[in-house]
């Protein structure tokens, strides 16, 4: 069984020169959702809004207050090319995460994918406009939002800027009518659902209980649930079969 998740709740903060308390920064495979097998240099940052109890992350051990020309270094050192940087939690949009995707995505050319709870709208800069890559009109450069719900609503300013929906099943708390968890990581709600006028891709991703049979029941109802609603897809962590953090 995984341990129960005793890291603090934590609320939002806001430094205006971009400093993020981080975790790690490393190299390795994105191992889930849209962009399963790409090589990306993830950034860990510290603290979350939720202390869902079944959550397996260490967000908060080690952290320390990096500057975005720090963090900018370390990434260009892991990936010399742009490519793939994901920003994960913790909660990311608990802090200002904006002049690091700056320096990155616009001056730099790298992507970014943001991984988040869905309840906090990030911090926006003054005077910088932010819309949704649905928008007609262009922002000055885009970034793939990866939402994955761990409470009943997901934050209603968010929304539109929500890519995909990343749902996390246990064989025995899932919905049969939609295939999607009845309760998520432990939290004992029912998590938000795709709302009307969603358009993004909805994934469905087993549990991993670090326990052999009943992750293998996990990824059955994953699998069913996907054979079930053909507008779902199944993800799976690649990083772990591959032996990679």
């Amino acid at each position: 069984m995984i341990p129960l998740n005793m890291q603090p709740i934590e609320k939002p903060v806001n430094d205006p020169d971009g400093n993020l308390d981080v975790v790690h920064v490393w190299y390795t495979l994105q191992g889930e959702g849209p962009f399963a097998g790409t090589p990306a240099v993830f950034i860990r940052t510290a603290g979350c809004d939720l202390a869902c109890p079944a959550c397996d992350s260490d967000y908060t051990t080690g952290r320390h207050l990096l500057s975005v020309p720090e963090i900018v270094a370390k990434v260009q050192s892991l990936m010399p090319n742009p490519g793939l940087v994901v920003l994960t939690g913790g909660e990311p949009l608990r802090q200002n995460i904006f002049p690091l995707m700056d320096r990155l995505a616009k001056d730099l050319g790298y992507k970014i994918q943001i991984e988040t709870n869905g309840t906090l709208f990030p911090f926006v800069p003054d005077n910088t406009e932010y819309v949704p890559q649905s928008d007609p009109r262009t922002p000055h450069y885009t970034f793939t939002l990866v939402c994955s719900p761990k409470t009943g609503s997901i934050n209603e300013r968010l929304k539109p800027f929500i890519d995909h929906l990343k749902y996390i099943v246990a064989y025995d708390k899932i919905d049969p009518e939609d295939g999607l968890p009845t309760d998520s990581l432990g939290a004992g709600v029912r998590v938000a659902r795709p709302w009307k006028g969603f358009k993004g891709q909805v994934w469905i991703q087993p549990l991993d209980e670090q326990d052999e049979e009943r992750n293998k029941l996990h990824l059955k109802a994953a699998a069913d649930a996907c054979l079930k609603h053909t507008d779902y897809r199944l993800t799976i962590q690649i990083h772990k079969l591959v032996g990679l953090e």
